[in-house]
Parts: C-alpha cells; structure tokens; sequence
C-alpha cells in the first residue's frame, strides 16, 4: 500500500513535469505526498506490535494510533474537498464547497471534544459526513464539466480519473465503515477478515487508478487542449 502510495507521488510529478499549468493537479500530488507521510508516520504502532525491544510503549500514547489518524481523516476528507474545489468556475459552487468544508471540520472538531472517540475508535459520522461533502464537490465538477468544452478534454482530465476512484472507493468502503461500529469486534471474526480485504483492495484500486490517470494524461493533456483551442 505505502508503495502504492509512494509511486503515486512519483508519478504525480512526472505529469507535473509535462504539464506545469496544471495547478489542481499540483496541489494533489502535494496532498498525496502528505498522505504518504503521515501514513509511514503511523506505521510506528505496528513497529512497536512487532518489535519485543518497544512492548514497553504499549501503554502509553505511541501504541494508541486514533489520536493521530483521527485529526488525519479529517485533514484528508477536507482536502480532497479542497482539490474538487480548486476546479471549480462558479461563485456559488466554491463558496458552497468553501462552507460546507469549514461545517465539517467544526463538526468533526464538536466529535473530538464531546465524545470519547478521539482515543478510542474512529467516528462513523466523520465518515459519513466528509464523504458526502466530496460527493456534493464531485457533482459540482461533473455539472461544470458537462456544461462546458471541457467536455472534451475528460479523456485527458487527471480529475475525472480521481473523481471517478474516489467515488468507487467511498462506494465500497461506506458499507463496510457502517457495519464496522456494530460488528468489528472479536465476535465476529468472518467480518474482521471481510474488512481486512475489502478495505485494502479498495486503497489499492484507488492509488492504482491515480498512477495510471498520471502517466496516460502527462503526454495527452496539453496536446488535447492545444487542439480544442486551435478548433475554436
């Protein structure tokens, strides 16, 4: 998965290289390096799971890894907000994106304060919550889309790949979040194993997806574009 993760990054900048105006997908290559980060960041739990050396940590705050990621979540559901966002031509449609991603970041901060999942587990609500924000963000890139040329640069549009992964992947994925607060426990074995292979293929699909968008638009997208506008 971190090589997944890793060789999007890489090919990220291999498209930027070739198509430097692209400022969306600059600003996504950026958030994917942050993912990459705080991923092998919070890798150190599992280091300290596996390593007899560390099992003195395993009361304190370095083996609890919700403290970390939860902020994490929230971080991440934003910005891809904030990439769908970045697209965006109409006033209304960026300042709707712009309030609905403070609206969830002030909710998911209420979650923290007032609940005790913040060390304990992951909120279902967050998840719910920042995955309906980018929908919401992904039809305002889709309506624009089928309301302009640029209709007819989908083809080569790093974005429609993302929007198009992102969806599968909130599609597979929320069923599984829902059903994990009730049933992610040792009583159910059957359905540990099904979220242990749903959730990483799912990331698989989503990061696969990402570098090949890279690597087939970095030579497309600005010969496409030149020929729409030469057609104009």
């Amino acid at each position: 998965m971190y090589l997944l993760n890793g060789t999007s990054v890489i090919t990220g900048y291999y498209y930027i290289k070739n198509n430097s105006q692209d400022r969306s997908s600059r600003f996504l290559i950026k958030f994917l390096l942050f993912d990459f980060i705080v991923s092998t960041i919070g890798m150190f739990t599992r280091i300290i799971k596996y390593n007899e050396s560390l099992h003195y940590l395993k009361d304190t705050l370095f083996y609890n890894e919700y403290w970390f990621f939860n902020p994490v979540i929230v971080i991440i559901f934003a910005l891809y907000a904030m990439y769908f966002r970045s697209s965006l031509h109409s006033k209304l449609f960026r300042q709707l994106l712009i309030f609905g991603i403070i609206l969830f970041i002030f909710f998911s901060i209420l979650q923290f304060i007032y609940s005790d999942i913040f060390f304990n587990s992951h909120s279902l609500y967050i998840f719910l919550f920042g995955a309906l924000l980018n929908i919401i963000g992904i039809s305002f890139f889709y309506y624009e889309l089928l309301n302009t040329n640029q209709i007819l640069l989908a083809k080569y549009n790093v974005m429609m790949y993302v929007s198009i992964a992102y969806l599968f992947h909130n599609l597979i994925n929320l069923p599984v979040w829902i059903y994990a607060e009730k049933y992610y426990n040792n009583l159910n074995p059957e359905f540990i194993l099904l979220y242990l292979s749903i959730i990483p293929t799912a990331n698989i699909l989503l990061y696969s997806t990402y570098i090949f968008a890279f690597i087939f638009c970095a030579k497309n997208y600005n010969q496409a574009e030149n020929s729409i506008k030469s057609s104009v």
